[in-house]
């Protein structure tokens, strides 16, 4: 393995798939980010919430 696999597909002519195999890496990779975003919303959302810093501002009566 020369690790040049791929370009001698290309070469060859078997792109097809090489390209799909790419496209489906690519796609992998986005749905982790989304993921990856999505939890981290809703982990800053929880902790804003515990912080008491959501909902309308608190009125002490003292």
């Amino acid at each position: 393995m020369t690790g040049d696999e791929p370009f001698h597909a290309l070469a060859r002519g078997d792109g097809d798939g090489l390209l799909h195999h790419l496209l489906v890496d690519q796609a992998i990779k986005v749905a982790i980010v989304l993921v990856a975003l999505l939890v981290l919303a809703l982990g800053m959302r929880l902790i804003w919430k515990k912080a008491g810093r959501a909902g309308p501002p608190r009125c002490d009566d003292r």
